[in-house]
């Protein structure tokens, strides 16, 4: 076996596991960028924690669960917990890779999220692997055993899953139409509040549905569901609401009520009023006050 060069000291990251963390939900124990010799050889050993490489250049191999896996640069591989695995780099084109080791109550869950579920060990980093590298070079700055640096530490490791998991998604152009994260209630309250704090814009449904992250067709599967009406009807209403309360309650001009809904064409604003109560709106502030206006 022939020595690594390794191009980081990660001694201080060995002692991780048994420090007193911040969060059980996901911690790193280990993290290092290691440029491998031709055929430097790890294993067969199996470690308790999660162990994941970003290959950064070159190739090697890779041997899990009775298979063997060639890989190159821009691919990831994993080591489960309590999993023998061995992996070698290549003789004529040696791999070097960037690594971490982690553990926590969430693991698989975050795992299953970043695109591990299918495929349990292999997958491609879908983005620059030095983007990845760039964020285990910072967790290599934190380590002075420090509150601060726990902290630290941790918000690197939720920002490379972070990183993993939007890329997964944007390398699977279907995942948006088959998964959702969230329970419908919490996709349907954050659609509200978009409306809430924007029906005065010129804001469309598909600006909803984008702003929250699911495709229009899922937006109205909530609305329909939760309210048997569709979210462009609730906008109207709201809307609608709103002008009521301005016209029955203030002197301001139709136009610019019709603006403070939505509308910036008061002869639009003035036609779905009509539709939605059955008046214009100078007849149903004159109803509410006893006074009309029609500017």
């Amino acid at each position: 076996m022939m020595e690594t060069n390794i191009l980081y000291d990660v001694v201080g990251f060995q002692c991780l596991d048994q420090i007193d963390h911040q969060t059980n939900d996901l911690y790193l124990t280990r993290c290092g960028i290691q440029k491998c010799s031709p055929n430097y050889c790890w294993g067969p050993k199996l470690r308790p924690q999660y162990h994941m490489h970003f290959i950064l250049d070159g190739n090697g191999y890779f041997e899990i669960d009775h298979h063997i896996y060639h890989l190159r640069k821009g691919q990831i591989f994993l080591i489960p917990p309590n999993t023998t695995s061995r992996y070698y780099a290549d003789g004529q084109d040696p791999w070097t890779y960037a690594f971490i080791s982690f553990q926590g109550n969430k693991s698989a869950q975050y795992m299953e999220q970043a695109g591990f579920a299918h495929s349990p060990y292999v997958r491609d980093c879908a983005a620059d692997p030095e983007e990845y590298a760039a964020i285990v070079r910072e967790m290599l700055k934190t380590h002075q055993l420090t509150i601060t640096n726990e902290l630290k530490r941790v918000s690197l490791l939720f920002s490379l899953f972070s990183m993993l998991t939007s890329s997964y998604h944007a390398s699977d152009s279907s995942y948006i139409q088959k998964h959702h994260d969230y329970l419908p209630e919490t996709y349907f309250e954050h659609a509200l509040q978009y409306i809430h704090f924007n029906y005065s814009k010129n804001i469309h449904i598909q600006d909803i549905a984008d702003y929250i992250g699911i495709t229009r067709s899922y937006l109205f599967y909530i609305f329909n569901k939760k309210l048997q009406m569709s979210p462009q009807k609730y906008l109207l209403n709201y809307r609608m609401e709103k002008a009521k309360t301005l016209l029955s309650s203030t002197d301001t001009f139709i136009k610019d009520i019709a603006r403070h809904v939505g509308y910036e064409d008061s002869l639009a604003f003035s036609k779905m009023f009509r539709n939605a109560t059955g008046c214009s709106p100078s007849d149903y502030r004159k109803q509410k006050t006893g006074f009309s206006e029609n500017k």
